[in-house]
């Protein structure tokens, strides 16, 4: 299978979607049952071992969405292989970097 496959990009896409979409409900539910009031609370809600995980997961598919999407448009409307190949360096540097500066803040949330 190619490096840049039509249909890994597309299962990328689905699932990363699905992953979101279920996080977003997941949340909602959560916030509607059991609303925090304070500072305090949602520190508490958001350190919840459960929460923890889904809100990496979240994080992650997010990025792999975002990726897959902007990775996408740019093989389609950039045809210059010198300018596609820096937007996409580009692209992958600040999306490593925000899911860098996610993870760190998640240790120092600790």
């Amino acid at each position: 299978m190619k490096l840049l496959s039509g249909l890994r990009a597309w299962v990328v896409q689905r699932v990363s979607a699905t992953l979101l979409l279920g996080f977003v409900l997941w949340f909602a539910v959560w916030l509607f049952l059991v609303p925090p009031d304070s500072y305090d609370q949602w520190r508490a809600l958001v350190a919840h071992p459960t929460a923890e995980i889904a809100l990496t997961i979240f994080f992650a598919a997010l990025l792999a969405h975002a990726w897959v999407g902007v990775r996408d448009i740019v093989l389609d409307y950039v045809h210059w292989r010198p300018l596609r190949a820096a937007i996409l360096l580009g692209v992958a540097v600040g999306l490593l970097a925000t899911g860098a500066a996610l993870a760190l803040a998640a240790l120092h949330a600790r």
